[in-house]
């Protein structure tokens, strides 16, 4: 047997596993969008209906405004909680004593499954008995427990709170090993040139962690985008549809109106959005660097 075709069995196993959990469901969605769906008792009856799915999502509101929520999700994510990553990587990569149990502490919300995450703050939020509301009374800051949750205004911003603190620990991880990339003698130089710490982190460490700039403002868009599991346990899309995000948007067409075919047109839709997201951003970047 050739190395070349051991090769290939060797790599077997793992392309059949991503043809069936990835490929195959992403391939037979597509299919499905093109077609109207009715469950029956043990039946699956498709209805082709051409293009139909994608024109009436693109014509519901309902849909433009839970990406518009999601979007605002986006932004949050992006400018605050990149900004904390690289406000508290810039902390983490000083020298200081035991600063590797602050860098595994840092880690805690990340590690923590999602669910575990949602319920934590659903708790923290409880009107009569949550952490927050205690806190805020005890510092006398609040005369009155507030329901953080029931209202519109309070509950989206809320949900955005949980998911910057779910999320930045990954702008830390990312920025602290970009940073650690940077050689130590650029910022010796630099001093003794005379530059200003404002100078050095403009001139050097922002400049060099533009590509990882990069990189996890895709990863944010697209993680964002997705966002369900906090909403569904927090909120369940509520109060008065103020949270309905896209993810829980498809959610509630595939699972609770049975309609298969749409929300899989919705999920092609969200998915063309996000590449054109993704290329405005690489281009915006080579703009920059040009």
């Amino acid at each position: 047997m050739s190395r070349k075709t051991l090769g290939y069995l060797l790599i077997l196993p793992s392309a059949v596993i991503i043809i069936v959990v990835l490929v195959y469901p992403i391939l037979y969605s597509g299919y499905l969008s093109f077609f109207e769906t009715f469950v029956g008792p043990g039946t699956l009856v498709l209805t082709p209906v051409g293009l139909k799915n994608y024109i009436e999502t693109i014509k519901n509101p309902q849909w433009w405004w839970a990406f518009g929520r999601t979007a605002y999700f986006v932004l949050y994510d992006i400018l605050v909680g990149m900004s904390l990553g690289l406000g508290i990587a810039l902390l983490l990569n000083k020298e200081f004593r035991l600063r590797g149990i602050a860098r595994a502490l840092v880690l805690f919300p990340y590690v923590l499954p999602s669910i575990v995450k949602a319920l934590m703050w659903k708790w923290i939020y409880n009107s009569d008995y949550g952490f927050l509301n205690g806190l805020l009374f005890q510092l006398g800051l609040i005369k009155d427990y507030i329901p953080w949750l029931s209202s519109p205004t309070l509950a989206i911003h809320m949900v955005i709170l949980a998911n910057i603190w779910e999320g930045t620990p990954f702008a830390i991880i990312m920025y602290l090993a970009a940073l650690q990339t940077i050689p130590k003698e650029l910022y010796e130089a630099s001093e003794v040139d005379g530059a200003t710490p404002w100078q050095m982190f403009m001139k050097i460490t922002f400049r060099l962690i533009k590509p990882m700039t990069f990189i996890l403002i895709v990863i944010k868009t697209v993680a964002t985008f997705k966002i369900f599991d906090l909403v569904y346990a927090l909120t369940a899309g509520g109060p008065g549809g103020s949270t309905q995000v896209v993810g829980y948007l498809m959610y509630s067409t595939v699972f609770d109106s049975l309609q298969f075919g749409k929300g899989a047109a919705m999920s092609y839709i969200l998915l063309a959005i996000i590449l054109v997201l993704v290329f405005i951003y690489s281009r915006l970047f080579q703009m920059e660097e040009a």
